[in-house]
Formats: C-alpha cells, structure tokens, sequence
C-alpha cells in the first residue's frame, strides 16, 4: 500500500507493529465509507457531484490495474471520501499483484470472497484479473445511483444462479 501514489488511492501515513494487532495509519477521510455517506446524505448531491465521485473511483482503479495489482474487494464500503468529495480507494487485505503479463490473473484457493461484488467467472474458477475489478466497479456504480445494494432480494448463496440466468 505504502508504494502507491495517486489522489484517489487512500494515502498510507504509517504502520505501528510493536503492539498487537499491527495497526495501518492513513490519511483521514472526514466523511467515511462512500456507502455510509450516501446513506446519510441521500438525494442531496447532483449527478455532476456523483459522476465526480465515481470518475475518481475509476481513475483509482485504473492506476492499481497499471502497477499490476488487483483489489479483489472493490465495494462502496472499501471507498472512503474526504470533505472535498473526493474519493479514495482503500482495504487493501485482498489485494494481491499480478505478473506483468496483461493476461495475468491471481487464482485463489480459498477464503472468503465478497460474493455480491465478484464478478461471475471469478466465482466460479476463483481467478482475479483487472477485469473482475472492472465488474466490481460496476456494481460500485450501481450502488451510487439507485443508493442500494447489488442483488438486495437475493440471499449472498443465490447470486451466482441469479447472475448466470441475466447475463
């Protein structure tokens, strides 16, 4: 985290690791977690200010996908904003660099992954690529503009079945 370096990438300030558990120290983020903030803040913003908001998220995400990394866990409770409405992309405890082939994917062999976020062939063969990333930044998209969560209807175990019979 500490090797990044982009206005819409959350700023890592320091790492405390004489105690337990080890603690990261980033920049603050006055407003919290995009998703809260929407929540809070509903219907006050204009679609100019939100497309604002979603083109930094993107603009994050392209800078990960050029150093090679793959977030992995890209949802609106992983975005945090400042007083400016700028938004940062932060938890970084999945992410994970790839090779510097542009085909490159990371395949994981268990652990929890955010189902609702992921896309439908990294469910289902656990390979990661900057363009599983890019399905999450779709849904990240989603919940910006109906202010709702993906598949809210739909328990997390039924999404996949539900997500193959759309699409």
């Amino acid at each position: 985290m500490g090797q990044f370096d982009h206005p819409n990438i959350i700023h890592l300030e320091g790492v405390v690791t004489k105690c337990k558990p080890v603690m990261i120290i980033t920049e603050y983020m006055e407003n919290g977690s995009l998703d809260a903030f929407l929540r809070k803040n509903d219907g006050r913003f204009t679609v100019i200010q939100l497309v604002g908001m979603l083109r930094g998220i993107g603009s994050g995400m392209k800078y990960l996908s050029d150093m090679s990394y793959v977030h992995r866990d890209l949802a609106a409770r992983n975005i945090l904003v400042n007083s400016n409405l700028v938004c940062k992309v932060s938890d970084f405890g999945m992410s994970r660099v790839l090779e510097d082939d542009p085909e490159a994917a990371y395949t994981t062999r268990g652990g929890k992954i955010p189902i609702r976020w992921t896309a439908p062939e990294a469910i289902a063969y656990r390979k990661f690529t900057s363009a599983s990333d890019v399905w999450s930044y779709g849904i990240v998209i989603k919940q910006n503009t109906p202010f709702s969560v993906p598949s809210k209807c739909v328990s997390s175990t039924s999404v996949t079945p539900v997500l193959g019979q759309r699409h």
